[in-house]
C-alpha cells in the first residue's frame, strides 16, 4: 500500500511538473506577444491624439478670429499645467479666450504650430512615453521616450 501511494505521489509531482513546463513554455512565447499588443495599441493611441489635437488647434484658430484678430503663425505650447498662446513668436493673452477642448486627452507637452500657408508642424507632443513629431503633413511619427 506504501509503495502504491509512493508510486501514486511520484506521478502527481511529475504531471504537476509537466503542466508548470507547458506554462512556463507558453508565458515565454504569450509575454513577448502581448506586450508588442500593448505597445502597438499605445502608439496608435498617440498617433491619433496627435491628429486630434492638430484638428483642435485649427478648429481653435478659427473660432478665436471670431473675437480676435489672430495672425499667423499660431502657436499653442502645451505642458502639464495647461496651454500658452504665441503669436508672431511672441506669448499673447486674448481678450476673451476660449477654452481647448480635445476628443482624446491632452498633451502634456510639445507644441503645435500653425503656418502662414495653413500646414501645421507638431514637435514634441507627448502623449504617455511618446513623443510626436511633425513637419508637414505627411509626415507624422510618433516613438517611444
Amino acid at each position: 500500500m506504501k509503495e502504491e501511494n509512493a508510486h501514486r505521489a511520484t506521478i502527481k509531482v511529475i504531471e504537476y511538473s509537466a503542466i508548470m513546463v507547458f506554462f512556463l513554455i507558453s508565458l515565454y512565447f504569450l509575454v513577448p506577444l502581448i506586450q508588442k499588443i500593448v505597445y502597438n495599441v499605445a502608439w496608435q493611441t498617440s498617433m491619433t491624439n496627435t491628429k486630434e489635437t492638430i484638428n483642435t488647434v485649427k478648429s481653435f484658430y478659427t473660432d478665436m478670429n471670431l473675437f480676435n484678430e489672430v495672425g499667423l503663425p499660431f502657436k499653442v505650447v502645451f505642458s502639464e499645467d495647461g496651454y500658452t498662446f504665441y503669436e508672431f513668436g511672441k506669448e499673447v493673452n486674448y481678450l476673451y479666450e476660449l477654452n481647448i477642448q480635445n476628443d482624446g486627452e491632452l498633451p502634456t507637452g510639445g507644441s503645435v504650430q500653425i503656418n502662414t500657408d495653413g500646414s501645421a508642424t507638431v514637435e514634441n507632443l507627448t502623449f504617455g512615453k511618446f513623443k510626436c513629431n511633425q513637419t508637414n503633413e505627411q509626415n507624422l511619427v510618433c516613438k517611444r521616450e
